[in-house]
């Protein structure tokens, strides 16, 4: 089935033995005849470049790999925008064992004239060499920030039992004696004998007594809540400067 740019993009990728590997994310065309040539495709760990020489078009729409996911998922790391050059097209096909001359690709949809092919882009390179000195490659640090946890503290839950001194208010109460007098009437029909007589009575009063029980009153326990915040941080990298230097000895104006 042919390749288009268009239906690549987004489409499900598999290795050769049928493994889904990722989604093509970017088609990069040839320079030259402005064919598909290369993909780069995202997976579970990130951005990979794979070549689109001997793959296929499946009937669902997908594209088939012709190397094992190993192969792809270990393709070299390459930082790449719109425009692949020529050493790191060459770089990939070594890495894939594709024995073809390099030639620079584009990105799909990047305007622009075609590029030179490798024969031309050697002589323009020879003639530019002629003109002028060595190439020199500037180089600079890049920073990569990774997380590690680390054991920060170690928190103890321990138990104690307190001696707490408790007020409550209870009503109590207390027999107290006292004398009710009622008068006789004359037609109350009561008799009376002049003697000494005792009666004896037993009162009574309310004490408070105090008892005490062990009763659950909560589940307490540790639980860890994680507190995501965000956090500067700074380092020092190294980045090469190119300056001309201007030889002065060579504009001195000859000595009479």
């Amino acid at each position: 089935m042919t390749m288009h740019a268009d239906q690549l993009v987004g489409a499900p990728v598999a290795d050769s033995d049928g493994l889904a590997v990722g989604t093509v994310e970017q088609v990069f065309r040839d320079d030259v005849d402005g064919t598909p040539s290369w993909a780069r495709i995202r997976s579970a760990k990130g951005f990979h470049f794979v070549p689109l020489t001997g793959s296929k078009m499946t009937r669902s729409g997908g594209l088939c790999i012709p190397f094992d996911s190993r192969r792809i998922l270990g393709e070299p790391s390459i930082s790449v925008d719109r425009h692949m050059s020529v050493d790191q097209e060459e770089q990939l096909r070594r890495y894939f064992g594709i024995r073809v001359p390099a030639r620079p690709a584009r990105a799909k949809g990047q305007a622009g004239p075609a590029q030179a092919g490798p024969a031309q882009a050697g002589q323009a390179q020879a003639g530019r060499e002629e003109a002028g000195g060595e190439w020199m490659i500037r180089s600079e640090e890049r920073v990569n920030v990774n997380l590690e946890t680390r054991e920060s503290r170690r928190v103890r839950v321990r138990k104690y039992v307190d001696s707490v001194q408790v007020r409550q208010i209870v009503r109590v109460f207390r027999e107290e004696l006292e004398i009710e007098r009622i008068p006789i009437r004359d037609d109350d029909q009561v008799t009376g004998d002049m003697a000494e007589y005792e009666q004896e009575i037993v009162l009574h009063e309310a004490h408070a007594t105090i008892t005490k029980e062990t009763v659950p009153v909560e589940r307490v326990r540790l639980s860890v809540r994680k507190v995501e915040e965000d956090k500067t941080v700074d380092c020092e990298i190294l980045k090469e400067r190119i300056e001309i230097v201007h030889d002065e000895s060579s504009h001195r104006p000859p000595e009479p």
